[in-house]
């Protein structure tokens, strides 16, 4: 059978995900000789990598009887989701470490945070929404709510009314996109024939892992 490329992007389109795409490039700070990047580096923040601007895309999940072809590489792990990525998508030139975020979905989160501090932001999150903010009074011990601040897409938080005292520790939750890396293609990809880009099927890892840094 003959796959007809501009069909299936097609319904890869009707069918298939929202995504955010960012590349990824290797950070000049890290170490030739080690490979590991400098816990100083304001730049990736100890990640070694960083992430251009994000490019909107689609994206076909996999169906679950796939799963054994990667399980069975023995690099599968659990949380790996598996993308079909359309030869007229930007994502088909992606590569390893590549940011990819689910915009059809969404995950609730809840992180402790200290008012002031350099770490103070969500930016390993892609954050949809901020729904509570609470800390605990230093002298009553009573639960203080705190007013919602503006999260923008880097994961800075602004704060408006109702932000922690300076050094205060909160507790902030919401929601956001679920966000994984491009962790590698299959093995059995076969990316053009006769001249002609092919889809490509791509193996995703929880962004957790990585952002650990």
């Amino acid at each position: 059978m003959r796959l007809n490329p501009n069909a299936f992007n097609r319904h890869v389109v009707k069918m298939g995900q929202q995504v955010l795409w960012r590349p990824a490039y290797a950070c000049s700070c890290t170490n030739p000789d080690s490979g590991a990047p400098d816990p100083k580096c304001k730049l990736c923040r100890k990640h070694g990598r960083i992430w251009s601007e994000p490019l909107q895309t689609v994206v076909g999940l996999q169906k679950q009887e796939v799963k054994p072809e990667w399980e069975n590489s023995g690099l599968w792990e659990a949380g790996d989701l598996m993308v079909t990525v359309p030869e007229n998508s930007p994502m088909w030139n992606g590569g390893q470490f590549d940011r990819v975020t689910m915009l059809n979905a969404e995950d609730r989160f809840s992180k402790p945070l200290v008012r002031g501090r350099p770490d103070e932001d969500l930016s390993t999150l892609s954050v949809k929404r901020i729904e509570r903010v609470f800390w605990k009074h230093p002298v009553t011990q009573a639960l203080v709510e705190g007013g919602i601040p503006v999260v923008d897409a880097e994961g800075k938080i602004t704060w408006g009314e109702g932000a922690p005292p300076t050094g205060m520790a909160y507790s902030i939750t919401g929601f956001k996109y679920p966000d994984y890396f491009i962790w590698a293609e299959l093995p059995s990809n076969r990316n053009m024939h006769s001249g002609v880009r092919l889809p490509k099927r791509v193996v995703l890892r929880r962004w957790d892992l990585i952002s650990r840094g």
